[in-house]
């Protein structure tokens, strides 16, 4: 008898739940069958290599023949992608001005091509593509989607600035060391050699991932060609205005990182039931 009444009282809840909360679980549910999916593709995927060696593992979107979505008209999605691996010695050890010769490269330099593109686009797909103006991410994306595709590029997108500073110090380092030693002042906003500070990149950041999140009410495929402290943020940001994580790509060279938006697009007759409720 206690179940029984127990169980009348549970549907009874249900029952009467506000039906934004039951289109919150249901989205839920959306999200992760793509999430699946996605683990499904990367379980599958063989790895581009350049050189011989593996650089990244092949992926694309989610599409409508993979059926984990019931209206794919609602679906949206992002891909943050981080530039490949610059074409630029790298090992030994470095003495403050080749440092700051390296860091000035860096950023002027192409990257190591991969024999064949990892992120797959099909035929005809509708993509909207956005490219930081620095040379590897530029080089990445024309690597991605060829030359002649349609890019927007844009300076919100450019990396944040880092500087190793105009103090000459007498060692000689390894060139991760020089720039996280950089990386740290910046952040900690002990870095007054001129370039941009952490707030403001941080801004830039959440200017470029709204952006980003625009762009897609018009193309449902979006996709950011950037660098690996950029798109950290981006995703935060888009995350912090709904967007959810379904593939991982971490922070390596190539990294790719895709998110995805259900939208609850309300029919006539619901819009006519919420006025009458109201």
């Amino acid at each position: 008898m206690e179940k029984l009444l127990l169980t009348t009282l549970i549907c009874t809840f249900l029952g009467v739940l506000p039906a934004a909360a039951q289109t919150q679980l249901s989205g839920h549910e959306v999200i992760e069958n793509i999430s699946g999916k996605y683990q499904e593709l990367n379980a599958e995927a063989a790895y581009v290599t350049a050189a011989g060696a593996p650089v990244a593992q092949a992926t694309r979107f989610i599409e409508p023949e993979d059926q984990v979505v019931k209206d794919y008209g609602k679906l949206r999605q992002i891909a943050l992608v981080r530039h490949g691996e610059p074409d630029l010695v790298k090992t030994g050890k470095f003495s403050h001005e080749q440092a700051q010769r390296y860091i000035a490269a860096y950023d002027s330099v192409g990257i190591v091509v991969p024999e064949k593109p990892f992120f797959q686009v099909q035929q005809g797909e509708d993509v909207k593509v956005f490219v930081s103006p620095l040379n590897r991410a530029r080089a990445t994306a024309e690597y991605l989607f060829g030359t002649d595709s349609d890019m927007t590029f844009s300076a919100d997108f450019r990396e944040f600035e880092r500087s190793i500073g105009k103090r000459a110090l007498k060692l000689r380092l390894p060139i991760k060391v020089w720039t996280a030693v950089a990386r740290v002042k910046w952040l900690l906003g002990l870095d007054k050699s001129g370039v941009e500070s952490f707030a403001a990149a941080k801004n830039r950041a959440r200017k470029a991932a709204k952006t980003l999140a625009d762009a897609s009410e018009d193309n449902s495929k979006v996709v950011l060609v950037a660098h690996g402290f950029l798109n950290r943020y981006i995703q935060q940001d888009l995350e912090e205005m709904g967007w959810r994580v379904v593939r991982d790509g971490g922070t390596d060279y190539f990294a790719t990182t895709i998110l995805v938006k259900v939208e609850e697009k309300s029919t006539p007759v619901d819009s006519q039931l919420a006025l009458n409720n109201n």
